[in-house]
């Protein structure tokens, strides 16, 4: 069997697109980057020495070599090493496909292929935000009522929820305090709690480790499980500092994309959590990031609610190892309105066998790959419609 095209769908979806790889014998492998389609598709296909020129011809079970071929191919052709983003973003795509593939030709899961389950299910956390839906649109992030947020959390309980997680940027007033302590309240002490600081929070002017630990002894009186990006994705020594002095769990990680950026905190030992994304940097760079953690004790939480694809992607790779004891999957809220159509469409509608999560938990399928089948035509279709519209 051999790889004969790269398709990338997406339209104007400013943070997915959706990749499949061909073969000669019909079977195809789908894939999914965290970035739009629009720059994934020139690197991907159409450029000149586009990651298609580096795989076409080859045999897609080869995903080690193909990797390489893609990581060191791409970067030699243009006399430059080492990079990440938006290429390694593309290779990404093609590299989860090629795993999906490799699956497919061998009758097999995923996390077989990976070497076996360690846990057969894991829990997913409901990835919310504290912020309205029309905040993007509006220019400015408003914040939701205590009482809406208490009235998300008790839906998140009644759907089965054991762990939760709000966007929250830089709220951390009294008043912030309390609505964060309403929310503990609501949830219950058996609910795990989480919140995502992130870009651009981190850019404000300011802020440093002092102000980071100073929220995080807020987070400490809600037992919050873990603080998401506190400081900047390069800042390794800031999320070290801030790690040495507090007790909530210190996480980042989805915002790099070579395997030696994540080395820096690994051998550091600067956070408690890693969020590799395999959207950003593929199921070959994962797996070996997640090893690495195993080893240094450091808890992996994948980042990534947005896609099916995604999401079993690291299923399947959290099942093989004993540190990943969260996976992100879209809070109900996310899927709510015209807002969460593409979301919702993005999980229920876009593969031929979605997920099902039961009690709070994901279980990886014995179906072959990543267990999902491949794309709905007419899912992505309405998916690249509902997106021009915006």
């Amino acid at each position: 069997m051999r790889i004969t095209g790269i398709r990338v769908r997406g339209g104007r979806l400013r943070h997915l697109s959706f990749v499949e790889v061909t073969t000669d014998e019909g079977l195809i492998g789908i894939g999914s980057a965290g970035s739009p389609s629009q720059v994934i598709a020139p690197i991907a296909v159409d450029a000149p020495g586009s990651l298609l020129d580096l795989v076409r011809g080859e045999d897609p079970r080869d995903t080690e070599a193909l990797w390489r071929r893609m990581f060191q191919g791409w970067q030699a052709s243009r006399g430059r090493g080492g990079e990440g983003g938006l290429a390694v973003n593309a290779m990404a795509a093609v590299d989860m496909a090629l795993w999906d593939l490799k699956g497919k030709i061998a009758n097999e899961p995923l996390y077989r292929t990976l070497g076996g389950a360690v846990q057969p299910r894991v829990m997913a956390y409901a990835s919310a935000t504290a912020f309205t839906a029309d905040s993007v649109t509006a220019g400015r992030w408003v914040q939701k009522s205590t009482e809406a947020l208490v009235q998300e959390c008790a839906t998140y309980r009644r759907r089965g929820f054991k762990a939760v997680k709000f966007g929250w940027a830089n709220y951390f007033s009294p008043a912030d305090a309390e609505k964060m302590a309403a929310i503990r309240e609501a949830l219950g002490p058996g609910v795990r709690l989480m919140f995502d600081f992130g870009c651009p929070a981190y850019w404000t002017p300011g802020w440093n480790v002092a102000a980071a630990v100073r929220a995080a002894r807020i987070l400490e009186k809600v037992d919050a499980y873990f603080f998401e990006e506190p400081m900047s994705p390069q800042d390794v020594e800031g999320h070290a500092a801030l790690a040495a002095v507090v007790d909530v769990n210190i996480a980042t990680g989805e915002s790099l994309s070579t395997l030696s950026e994540f080395r820096r905190y690994i051998e550091r030992r600067a956070v408690d959590i890693l969020q590799p994304d395999a959207a950003q940097i593929g199921v070959t760079q994962f797996h070996a990031v997640a090893r690495s953690c195993e080893q240094a004790g450091i808890l992996v939480v994948p980042h990534s609610p947005w896609s099916a694809v995604v999401v079993a992607a690291h299923l399947h790779l959290l099942s093989g190892i004993g540190n990943g004891p969260l996976v992100e999957y879209p809070a109900p809220s996310l899927l709510e309105g015209s807002g969460g159509r593409i979301t919702r469409l993005a999980h229920e509608s876009i593969v031929e066998r979605p997920l099902e999560l039961r009690d709070g938990y994901l279980q990886p399928t014995d179906r072959p790959g990543l267990g999902l089948g491949n794309y709905v035509p007419e899912a992505l279709d309405e998916i690249e419609a509902v997106a021009a519209e915006r």
